[in-house]
């Protein structure tokens, strides 16, 4: 069987157990398999398959079959350019949120320092892409990463000393061990409703963990108790960043706008949906 035949065999399975990216899954798991890049399986199309890596590869193609994500066959995900470590105990980094990162440089990108908090960090993935984009330009930042999850953050930990990052990490309820003030406070908080977690496709209901997915009755409980108490944890004119779910820009905007935020911001992602709200403090603390 040569690589070419093997990607139709492993597409047809998946296509018929309804997995939508059918394609490009098919290829993420033979070049993880096969430990190949894309151009590499390209370049070996018409070449013989290695018998004794084949059981291996239909393994992986059996637990994607069962709605297992790509990320937690293959244990990574690319985001901003870097290789981040993940597990079932965070959240899979999505394209989208770069929305947060890449804002966030750009609010800061005429300080030469800067102070960052990375609030229910998960895998690290904003906290440490916005540290290492700093570092690549030049420019200082002194980033934390703070969650409720032990394994998430062993997970964060990973990526951070992976990556040659240098970010500090902090366990914390939200802000109970927060001590210190930021310029700004980053957070892709979870925000489904309770309600609509099961019906989200089973790659994100089965295998995201609930603790990064629910945002209680209303969607709403982090973006309220973080909007309240980040204002006793920015500096002068510190700004917020939220990812925010594709119809809550009214309604955060309305809790930002009532505890005494200004200048409030949406960014559109790539699909054109609400995704990113900014907004700045302008006072210095309560």
């Amino acid at each position: 069987m040569t690589f070419r035949e093997l990607i139709i065999y492993g597409q047809d399975m998946l296509k018929n157990a309804g997995i939508l990216d059918f394609e490009n899954d098919t290829k993420v798991l033979l070049m993880y398999c096969f430990n190949l890049n894309y151009t590499e399986l390209m370049v070996k199309l018409l070449e013989e398959v290695p018998e004794e890596k084949l059981q291996y590869f239909q393994e992986c193609i059996d637990k994607r079959i069962k709605h297992i994500p790509c990320q937690h066959i293959t244990g990574v995900q690319e985001f901003m350019g870097y290789e981040f470590k993940v597990t079932p105990d965070v959240l899979i980094p999505r394209q989208e949120t770069e929305i947060l990162v890449e804002e966030s440089l750009t609010a800061m990108n005429q300080s030469v320092s800067c102070k960052a908090l990375d609030m229910c960090t998960g895998s690290g993935c904003i906290g440490i892409s916005f540290f290492l984009e700093r570092k690549s330009k030049g420019f200082d930042a002194d980033v934390t990463l703070a969650d409720i999850s032990k394994e998430a953050l062993e997970v964060a930990n990973y990526n951070n000393k992976n990556l040659n990052a240098d970010c500090k990490i902090i366990i914390t309820d939200l802000f109970e061990n927060i001590t210190e003030k930021y310029d700004i406070i980053m957070s892709n908080p979870p925000y489904i409703k309770t309600s609509d977690i099961e019906e989200l496709m089973d790659e994100v209901k089965l295998y995201d963990p609930r603790l990064a997915l629910d945002g209680y009755e209303d969607g709403l409980h982090f973006y309220k108790k973080i909007i309240k108490e980040a204002r006793n944890y920015l500096n002068y004119e510190g700004k917020l960043f939220f990812e925010i779910g594709h119809d809550q820009h009214k309604d955060v905007e309305r809790l930002l706008i009532d505890a005494g935020y200004s200048d409030i911001i949406l960014k559109k992602d790539y699909a054109g949906l609400d995704r990113v709200v900014i907004a700045t403090y302008k006072k210095d603390g309560l």
